[in-house]
């Protein structure tokens, strides 16, 4: 089958059809999209090398499987399922797990992968391919609630409208809180505006203005610094940014602050997709540009332009 496979540059190879083994099934790739996590991996990131990507739609095709012949997604962490953390549940950080496209585990730029049964999630038979690719990423926004209470009452920034921070506006924005997106692209501020969200160009933003709540969705090693500078004292932080080379940050300001940080990665599927069949969450806007795989490449120079928002792959 052909793939994508990151060595040190970016291939489209001949490569063997995955095996499932255990409890895993065959899943043929129908559509696959672009995460500011790949782009950040061909810099260096995680020191990955294997073939690329991890939001993805497809098909199971193993006949034994109970999902066979219906259209998934899928998580895609895959833990050893023993081990404390496994038990104590947090999966998603067991120190022996592999994940889809970015740690041990052979990604979704591809025609086919393997995942264990229990990481895939059957998608509404109405909802759409393109909006179902993006279950992933809207579920790493929705986990910010899973690990926050946040009152309505309290004010919001959100530091960037590409892929992530427009997701995460478009969560915020249902939960009633009074959120406010910042960029410094008025493209994407514009897109912003035209999803509903209160979004701004970053250069309005004065140093006195602060939040009592700031993400940083910026995929800029200097948006730690940028959120922290807007946050009220004993507010919280939460960072949704992995980029290949952190920006230093002076803890003193978090001590003195009394600044609390949270570090927020994977979610839970159901609710991104719940969201999405019922249409409370519409990500079409975001899709910039959809291209067949065998201009995988070119999609990739596409995607690594500043102005450009969701990138499909379609097989």
């Amino acid at each position: 089958m052909k793939a994508l496979v990151f060595d040190g540059s970016l291939k489209v190879k001949e490569v063997s059809k995955p095996k499932p083994v255990n409890n895993e099934v065959l899943i043929r790739v129908l559509y696959a999209s672009i995460c500011n996590t790949d782009l950040e991996i061909i810099k260096g990131y995680m020191g990955f090398k294997g073939i690329l990507g991890h939001e993805f739609v497809g098909e199971v095709v193993s006949k034994s499987s109970r999902l066979y012949g219906k259209k998934v997604v899928g998580e895609i962490n895959c833990p050893c399922g023993n081990c404390y953390l496994c038990n104590t549940g947090r999966e998603s950080h067991c120190p022996r797990r592999t994940v889809l496209g970015i740690h041990n585990h052979a990604g979704v730029f591809a025609e086919y992968i393997v995942l264990p049964e229990k990481n895939l999630h059957e998608i509404p038979v109405a909802l759409p391919m393109e909006s179902a690719v993006f279950a992933e990423p809207l579920a790493a926004a929705i986990e910010i609630f899973e690990q926050l209470h946040i009152r309505p009452s309290r004010n919001v920034f959100i530091f960037g409208a590409g892929k992530l921070g427009l997701l995460v506006s478009l969560v915020f924005r249902l939960h009633g809180c009074v959120a406010i997106t910042y960029d410094i692209m008025e493209s994407k501020v514009k897109t912003a505006r035209s999803m509903g969200i209160d979004a701004r160009l970053l250069s309005t933003l004065t140093s006195q203005d602060k939040a009592e709540i700031c993400i940083d969705c910026t995929g800029n090693p200097a948006g730690i610094n940028l959120a922290l500078s807007h946050l009220y004292p004993k507010g919280k932080l939460v960072l949704k940014t992995t980029v290949a080379h952190s920006d230093k940050i002076d803890l003193n300001q978090i001590v003195i602050n009394e600044f609390e940080i949270i570090g927020s990665r994977c979610g839970l599927f159901e609710p991104a997709l719940n969201l999405l069949s019922q249409g409370f969450v519409d990500p079409q806007p975001m899709i910039a540009k959809t291209f067949d795989f065998d201009k995988i490449l070119d999609a990739f120079d596409f995607a690594s332009k500043p102005d450009t928002l969701k990138v499909l792959i379609r097989q």
